[in-house]
């Protein structure tokens, strides 16, 4: 019986949670908040508006400029954030429960009334602004924690876009808009991780998901993405952008196993009986280091397999 180990990325994350400072990659890991405050008699200057990261407290705040407009760049994904706006002779106005996507600013009007705070919900909004570069499917954490999925693979998240066809003939390459797996881009983080020497039929770096499912904040298919920054493909560009600690702690694991037994000893085609088993298992922790600064996010996923003759 071969014994076949397999680690699955041992995925550790160290997160200085800086929501203002702007990333250094080529692919989009962060977001966006932009818009315009205005008032009874029109755009109000010098109005503070300052972000907040609610699960881990980071802020980043700006202040705007003549015509009331405002920008702020850099911004960690996910959520839930509030937006809130301060000026003189004002009410403070609130936007609560504004979630970000990366690469996908969010543009917020918000009006000003000199009697009464105003706060709204993003729901009750249309905050984000398109500007895609092709066809696109993003799936957030929500969605991951909701993907069907036996070997807890990205190929299963994949295929959650319709222009992805999962070749189970040939070793579950990824094939996007009928090119061959090895056409695409793969990327974490903004780094890219595809495999360059051609080793693996899928295009992927590891026979099986490179990244562990519970290290993933954000997960991208991009079909033939015609943005500049996006290079290096001729297929499609699939980005995973890893999760960062907040103020709390949080945690999982996770254990899965399966044998002959459960699954039959006999194969009909061969004269030998079926020896084997699988077992997956892994976990993560993310928490605080020091409170609304700095942050640590650790993730391991293991899988050992007996391979049948």
């Amino acid at each position: 019986m071969q014994i076949r180990y397999y680690l699955a990325a041992g995925v550790a994350a160290l997160s200085i949670a800086s929501i203002s400072a702007t990333p250094a990659f080529a692919q989009e890991t962060s977001s966006s908040v932009r818009g315009t405050v205005d008032g009874a008699d029109g755009p109000v200057a010098n109005a503070k508006v300052t972000v907040v990261h609610e699960p881990s407290g980071t802020t980043a705040s700006t202040t705007t400029d003549a015509d009331g407009s405002f920008a702020l760049n850099g911004l960690r994904i996910g959520g839930p954030y509030t937006v809130s706006v301060d000026a003189d002779g004002f009410e403070q106005g609130q936007v609560t429960d504004l979630n970000l996507q990366a690469g996908q600013p969010v543009r917020l009007p918000i009006s000003l009334q000199a009697t009464q705070g105003i706060i709204v919900t993003a729901s009750s909004l249309q905050p984000n602004v398109n500007l895609s570069d092709g066809p696109t499917t993003a799936l957030s954490r929500e969605d991951i924690e909701t993907a069907s999925s036996v070997n807890r693979d990205i190929r299963d998240l994949a295929r959650r876009d319709p222009l992805v066809t999962i070749d189970l003939t040939n070793s579950r390459t990824i094939e996007i808009a009928g090119n061959n797996g090895r056409l695409n881009r793969f990327s974490v983080d903004g780094m890219q991780m595809s495999d360059d020497f051609g080793l693996n039929n899928g295009g992927l770096p590891t026979n099986r998901g490179p990244v562990p499912f519970d290290a993933i904040e954000q997960f991208t298919v991009k079909v033939a993405p015609y943005d500049i920054a996006e290079g290096d493909m001729q297929g499609g560009a699939i980005n995973v952008v890893l999760k960062s600690g907040g103020n709390k702690f949080h945690g999982g694991a996770f254990f899965g196993y399966t044998d002959d037994s459960l699954t039959g000893d006999k194969s009909r085609t061969a004269t030998v009986n079926l020896d084997f088993d699988s077992k997956q298992y892994g976990g993560w922790l993310s928490g605080p280091i020091i409170k609304d600064k700095l942050f640590f996010m650790l993730a391991y996923e293991r899988t050992k397999e007996g391979q049948p003759l």
